[in-house]
C-alpha cells in the first residue's frame, strides 16, 4: 500500500473528467472545494474518521474507506494541501491542537519560530460583526484634543519616547471619556512607537498592572510571548505587597494560559516557599473562580 497520491485540484478535476465522461468540470470543482474548506473546519465522517477530500469533492463527505470500501488508500489521489498539512497523519483536531499547545508551553520565547519549523501558518482570523463594527469606528477615528493630536502624530511618526509623550498616553488611558478606537487602531497595528511606549512606562515601573495588561493586549497582535512573560515574572520579583503580587499573579496567568503557557506553574518554582508561595498555591486552589481579565480600554 502506497497511500495516496498528492495531487493540485486543477490535476483531480481533469483525472476525474477523464474517467468519468459526461462530469461537469465547473460542479466537480466546486464539490472540491466545499469539502476542502469542510476539512479545514475540522469536518469528519460519519464514523469519526478524517474526510477523503477528492472523494468527498464528488460522493459527499466522508473518509476513504466510507466512500470505497476499502480499508486503505493505495495510490488514490488526494488534494496536495491537505497531504501536506503537517498534521495530516495526527488523528483529529483535539491532536493538532494538542501539538501546537505542547510547542508554545515547552518553547514560550520561540513558539513562534518553532511552529513555523513544522510548516504551521499563520492566518488571520475571519471577520466576525463585532470586528467588522471596532473595523469602521476605528477608520472613522480622529483625534479630538491636542493631546491626542500629540500622541498620533509620535505613533505616526516616531522618536525617542519622551516623558512629555509618555504623560500623554497615561492621560488619555485614565481620562474618564478616552477615544477608544483611535488609539485602538495602534494596537491592531502593532504599532512600534505605542509598544515603546509601554516598555518605557515598564523601565520606570516594572510592577505596573495597567501597563502589563496593555503590553498582554499589544501582545495579542505580535509575536511577543516571550518578552511578555519575562515582564510579568520580573514584576512578580520585584513586588513586596502581596496584595498587588496576587493580582499580577492572576494577570499573569489569565494573559498567558490561551497561549498555552502554564504561568502558575512557572511561579512556583520560583516561589517555592515563603508569602510569594502561599499567594501562588492559593491561586492553584481557586483559579478556576477567577474569571478571564477584560480587554483593555484601547
Amino acid at each position: 500500500m502506497i497511500g495516496f497520491v498528492p495531487v493540485s485540484l486543477n490535476q483531480f478535476v481533469k483525472q476525474y473528467l477523464r474517467n468519468n465522461k459526461g462530469a461537469d468540470a465547473e460542479s466537480v470543482r466546486a464539490g472540491v472545494e466545499d469539502a476542502l474548506a469542510a476539512w479545514r473546519q475540522g469536518v469528519r465522517c460519519a464514523c469519526g474518521k478524517p474526510l477523503w477530500v477528492a472523494g468527498s469533492g464528488v460522493a459527499g463527505y466522508g473518509c476513504f474507506s466510507c466512500i470505497t470500501g476499502s480499508a486503505e488508500p493505495d495510490g488514490d489521489p488526494e488534494i496536495d494541501v491537505v497531504c501536506d498539512d503537517p498534521f495530516y497523519e495526527l488523528d483529529g483536531p483535539e491532536d493538532r491542537f494538542a501539538q501546537v499547545s505542547e510547542i508554545i508551553r515547552n518553547h514560550p520565547r520561540d513558539y513562534r519560530e518553532r511552529l513555523e519549523e513544522v510548516e504551521f501558518v499563520w492566518q488571520d482570523d475571519e471577520y466576525d460583526l463585532e470586528y467588522e463594527e471596532e473595523a469602521k469606528e476605528e477608520r472613522k477615528a480622529v483625534p479630538e484634543t491636542e493631546n491626542q493630536l500629540q500622541l498620533i502624530h509620535f505613533l505616526d511618526t516616531g522618536g525617542p519616547v519622551s516623558r512629555h509623550i509618555l504623560d500623554a498616553y497615561l492621560e488619555e488611558r485614565y481620562t474618564p471619556t478616552p477615544n477608544l478606537p483611535l488609539i485602538r487602531k495602534y494596537f491592531k497595528q502593532a504599532n512600534p512607537q505605542l509598544k515603546a511606549i509601554l516598555l518605557k512606562g515598564l523601565s520606570i515601573n516594572p510592577t505596573d498592572l495597567d501597563l502589563l495588561d496593555d503590553l498582554a493586549y499589544f501582545s495579542e497582535f505580535d509575536s511577543m510571548l516571550g518578552e511578555l512573560i519575562r515582564f510579568y515574572a520580573e514584576a512578580c520579583i520585584q513586588e513586596t505587597d502581596m496584595e498587588r503580587f496576587s493580582l499580577l499573579a492572576q494577570d499573569f496567568h489569565m494573559n498567558t494560559y490561551d497561549h498555552g503557557y502554564d504561568a502558575l506553574q512557572e511561579l512556583t518554582t520560583m516561589f517555592p516557599s515563603g508569602a510569594k508561595g502561599a499567594v501562588v498555591q492559593h491561586l492553584f486552589d481557586t483559579v478556576d473562580q477567577y474569571e478571564g481579565p477584560e480587554d483593555v480600554p484601547f
